[in-house]
C-alpha cells in the first residue's frame, strides 16, 4: 500500500488572488485614511467625524475580507484533502487489479 503522493498546486489565481489583492488595496486605503486624518489638525470637527466613519466602515471592510479568506483557505484545505483521499483510493484499486499507473505529473493543467 502506497502512500498518497503529494502533488503541487497552482499559484494562488482565481477568487483567492482576488480576494488577497482586495484586502491589500483595502490595508492601504486604511493606512492612508490613518495617515491623512492625522494630518488634519485644522479641520472642522465634522469632517474629523466623517473621516472617523470611513476608518469603521474600512475596518469592518478588512474584517469582512479576512473571513472570506480564512473561508476560502479552509475550503482549499478541504478539497485538497479530499483529492488526496481520491488519488489513494484509485491507487489501491490500481494495485488490487494488477494495473500499472504512471507516476503523478509535476505541473496541474
Amino acid at each position: 500500500m502506497r502512500p498518497a503522493v503529494a502533488t503541487r498546486f497552482a499559484p494562488c489565481t482565481g477568487p483567492r488572488r482576488r480576494a488577497a489583492l482586495r484586502l491589500l488595496s483595502l490595508l492601504a486605503a486604511v493606512t492612508l485614511g490613518v495617515v491623512i486624518s492625522s494630518c488634519s489638525i485644522g479641520l472642522p470637527s465634522s469632517a474629523g467625524v466623517s473621516s472617523g466613519q470611513a476608518i469603521m466602515d474600512l475596518e469592518s471592510a478588512v474584517l469582512q475580507l479576512r473571513e472570506d479568506h480564512a473561508l476560502l483557505q479552509a475550503e482549499i484545505d478541504s478539497l485538497r484533502g479530499v483529492a488526496s483521499y481520491q488519488d489513494t483510493i484509485i491507487r489501491q484499486l490500481a494495485a488490487l487489479s494488477n494495473v500499472s499507473m504512471r507516476p503523478p505529473s509535476s505541473s496541474l493543467p
